[in-house]
């Protein structure tokens, strides 16, 4: 979000700029470029971020009057919350209360409000989906990875087993 609100590219930056904004400033870890794809997803899906022809833009934000409509924001918010808080912890609880709350607030949403709700919700599961496979392939890599290392370590040992010991001739 800090990227793409400092580089204030009219049409929306795309995620080459972003990353090599993020990378000049912080330092980025080895699968930067994954989790940035997935995190741009993820703001997609949840409106956080628009995206037009590979191009994000900050979505904007409802007007005060808009809110005061829409009695489900509290919920989609809390929502953003609990996701977040999944990003970090990799651990959804949700409390009785929080439960409560949201089937609450579930109850007095029109038909509209509803669609709008499963329609994030449906993008969410696809987002978490696509990252389910993504992280199914990487590991289906890796395990190609570990086989090929270990057929290489067994016929290096093999190699090595068949060699003798070269003998030394000492010539008077």
């Amino acid at each position: 979000m800090e990227a793409i609100s400092n580089l204030k590219e009219p049409g929306g930056s795309n995620k080459t700029t972003i990353a090599t904004y993020i990378e000049d400033q912080y330092w980025a870890p080895t699968n930067f470029k994954r989790l940035l794809s997935a995190k741009l997803k993820y703001l997609t899906a949840t409106g956080r971020l628009i995206k037009m022809k590979r191009k994000y833009r900050i979505a904007p934000t409802p007007v005060l009057s808009d809110r005061r409509r829409i009695p489900s924001v509290p919920l989609l918010e809390s929502r953003q919350r609990i996701s977040s808080r999944v990003d970090q912890d990799d651990i959804n609880t949700l409390t009785k209360a929080q439960v409560d709350f949201e089937l609450t607030m579930m109850r007095s949403m029109t038909p509209q409000e509803a669609a709008v709700a499963a329609a994030r919700a449906v993008a969410e599961a696809e987002v978490a989906i696509a990252e389910a496979e993504d992280a199914a392939r990487d590991a289906d890599a890796a395990e190609a990875d570990a086989e090929a290392a270990q057929a290489f370590a067994e016929a290096a040992m093999k190699a090595l087993e068949g060699r003798s010991t070269p003998r030394m001739i000492i010539h008077a």
